[in-house]
């Protein structure tokens, strides 16, 4: 019994084991299936910023605040792409900022008060980003009341759109006034000396008047310098600081235009044609142009000379429901049909009150709209309505009063009710901005518009002219699989006029010359190894693309070999001047004037005049700053010994020296202002990038977006 419960004892024992390991790999292998490992960051992971780590969630989580905002403050429901990306880029920018100075506003206790942050939107002096979000555009004033009344209004409600925009502002105030105490901390230790001031005086006013000669590099010929592999290493090593890189790619793509066929062409010709008995005849022809065009029905009331050579006259001249066409233009077929004639005025001077609806108040809001007009039209002070009711700021402080404005200019039911109403005239006019109650106060003279209805059909390429092309690009891609039979088969079939090369791509590159939403091509490069062809066949815009990644470039310093060539002339540069100045030095021992040495080296003596170390160039030579700062060691007709520039090897002799002599205090304290200026604006750049350089910061997004 003893032994069989000593059995069952350690059975459990080992059991317990056998589930703790099983357990364990279950876990390891999710953690590794996963993409992680013990001792990385998940695959999760946006970016790792001064030691932080940064989710993907959260990230994209302030990408929507922003998008929110911009929503409320234009009015627009959705952005394209390009307008995405910069959102995205505006996050990064801001959270790469925030987490880079975190340890700094801690050690220099740098934070902003509720008190401040109160002052810097009501107070004598608001902050610009408040004026830029809250005040008025045309004005630059601040209605300093109805923003209190507005922040007090946001107070008592839960959450709302207009909520939600002061919150954002409110944080960027935030943010900003964090970093502008930052940056002025650091102005106020940064001051020009004296010293300074003197220098800058001196390089601005001292000019020089020498005589030189040059022996150019190329009179040493390429053949006669020898390169050794030790001399490109040295070269490398001394300068390795100029070969820093950054992540790169270089590819090169082949395209396949997508051109329409004959039959596209009659396709989109026979449509016009089998419409136009129907466009003619019917009566809502915007509708019928909404259902049926490839454009949307133009809401423009034309004013003569307007419209197109090819309509202008006829449309002018003609009654309504004249239709002209088919015609061919800008690769569309098309029919035109004069849809309405209006006199209309060119331009209309109004006021109005915005009403924002929000969950509060959206049952009343039009209640609020039918008081207020009836108010106005019995006499009431509309200046006074506005101020106090209207959430325009913008317009509120001046009574509501939006100035003269064109036809277009507002947006279509806005504008529709001043132009086609009469002055004097209150109206309710609903927008994406609210409810307005408008007050037509003038209008210009009316003159005769006519709309015109364009029932338009582009010639595309069909879903059988594109698949032929799928096709052909497919069949290259499969065939042509390797880096050289991609090449080969460029140089074989004449396809060089449809291969674009495109070097130093970008890790968040968006756009390629020369091709439409190019992201995929880009996040293919990064994924792709050296010398590959892409096995997908990329559609972008018109065009059907095969990808080939030439050369990867890892951030850090360029390989030797990559830079090699560049190395060489530099090295063999070193080498001739190296020759020349042994050979001039060697004739200067029996030459004791530089016309004398130029005679014997048969070179010709130059001349430069008023020449300034800010503006170091020399005639029939180029920029010379390091020949031009030795001359200015130089003692008057003092002939210098050969001086190593960017053209060749040179002598130089000062004949003048033009100075405008010892500075006054009064020049010496204007120079010091100046150059203050000049610190100061660097200190915004130079001390934020110079943290960022030592941040650490990895940056995954080329992975997510």
């Amino acid at each position: 019994m003893a032994i069989l419960e000593k059995l069952r004892m350690r059975a459990g024992l080992l059991l317990a084991i056998i589930i703790g390991l099983a357990l364990f790999a279950f876990v390891l292998s999710d953690f590794l299936d996963s993409g992680g490992s013990l001792f990385t960051q998940s695959k999760h992971e946006i970016a790792e910023i001064a030691g932080k780590s940064i989710p993907y969630t959260e990230f994209e989580t302030e990408v929507k605040r922003l998008e929110k905002f911009q929503e409320i403050r234009t009015g627009q429901s959705s952005f394209d792409e390009n307008i995405q990306e910069r959102f995205r880029m505006a996050v990064w920018e801001n959270m790469v900022r925030d987490l880079v100075l975190e340890k700094e506003y801690k050690k220099t206790g740098i934070d902003v008060s509720e008190d401040e942050l109160k002052e810097m939107f009501i107070g004598e002096n608001p902050h610009q980003l408040v004026m830029q979000y809250f005040g008025d555009a045309q004005t630059g004033m601040l209605n300093r009341q109805g923003l209190v009344q507005f922040i007090q209004q946001i107070q008592e409600i839960q959450e709302s759109d207009e909520k939600i925009y002061y919150t954002f502002v409110e944080n960027e105030v935030y943010r900003s006034r964090k970093f502008e105490k930052y940056i002025g901390l650091l102005r106020k230790g940064i001051n020009a000396t004296s010293l300074e001031a003197r220098k800058r005086y001196a390089e601005n006013t001292t000019a020089l008047d020498f005589d030189f000669i040059v022996r150019p590099f190329n009179t040493v010929s390429d053949s006669s310098i020898s390169l050794t592999n030790a001399d490109i290493k040295k070269y490398y090593t001394d300068h390795k600081g100029n070969y820093k890189q950054k992540e790169s790619r270089d590819i090169r793509y082949l395209f396949f235009d997508i051109i329409p066929s004959k039959d596209d062409y009659k396709e989109a010709e026979n449509f016009i044609i089998n419409h136009m008995e129907e466009f003619a005849e019917v009566e809502n022809t915007r509708q019928f142009v909404n259902l049926n065009s490839s454009n949307p029905f133009d809401e423009t009331n034309y004013r003569y000379g307007e419209l197109p050579d090819t309509l202008n006259d006829i449309m002018f001249n003609s009654e309504v429901g004249t239709v002209i066409g088919p015609y061919f233009e800008g690769n569309s077929y098309k029919l035109a049909k004069l849809a309405a004639i209006n006199y209309l005025p060119d331009s209309v001077r109004a006021r109005h009150i915005l009403l924002q609806a929000n969950q509060n108040n959206a049952s009343r809001i039009w209640q609020v709209a039918d008081s207020l007009k009836e108010l106005i039209n019995n006499g009431a002070d509309f200046a006074s309505l506005a101020q106090t009711y209207s959430s325009d700021n913008a317009s509120a402080i001046e009574g509501g009063d939006l100035k003269w404005f064109k036809e277009g200019d507002m947006i279509k039911s806005f504008s529709d009710s001043c132009f086609f109403g009469k002055k004097g005239d209150v109206k309710i006019v609903a927008t994406q901005f609210g409810i307005h109650v408008v007050e037509i106060t003038d209008q210009s003279k009316t003159s005769k518009r006519v709309m015109v209805g364009i029932l338009e059909r582009n010639v595309i390429p069909s879903d059988v002219t594109d698949q032929v092309y799928y096709s052909k690009a497919n069949e290259f891609a499969g065939i042509n699989n390797t880096y050289e039979k991609f090449n080969k088969a460029v140089e074989d079939q004449n396809l060089s006029v449809y291969v674009r090369t495109v070097p130093g791509l970008q890790p968040l590159d968006r756009e390629i010359t020369g091709l439409e939403h190019a992201r995929m091509l880009v996040k293919w490069a990064y994924e792709a190894d050296e010398k590959e062809v892409s096995q997908q066949v990329f559609k972008l815009g018109n065009k059907y693309v095969i990808g080939v990644l030439d050369k990867i470039h890892e951030e850090g310093f360029a390989p030797i070999e990559s830079v090699k060539a560049e190395i060489e002339n530099e090295v063999r540069k070193e080498k001739k001047a190296s020759i020349i100045t042994a050979d001039i030095s060697k004739k200067m021992a029996s030459n004791q004037t530089l016309e004398d040495l130029a005679g014997e080296l048969n070179v010709p003596v130059k001349t430069a005049v008023g020449v300034r170390i800010t503006y170091p160039s020399l005639p029939e030579v180029g920029s010379e700053p390091v020949i031009v700062a030795s001359a200015m060691q130089l003692e008057e007709n003092a002939i210098s010994q050969p001086i190593t520039g960017n053209n060749g090897v040179f002598v130089v002799v000062v004949t003048n020296l033009n100075s405008s002599g010892e500075a006054t205090q009064e020049i010496l304290n204007r120079e010091k202002m100046y150059l203050d200026r000049s610190y100061a604006a660097l200190v915004n750049y130079t001390a934020y990038e110079a943290l960022k350089s030592i941040s650490r910061i990895k940056d995954n997004r080329r992975e997510f977006y």
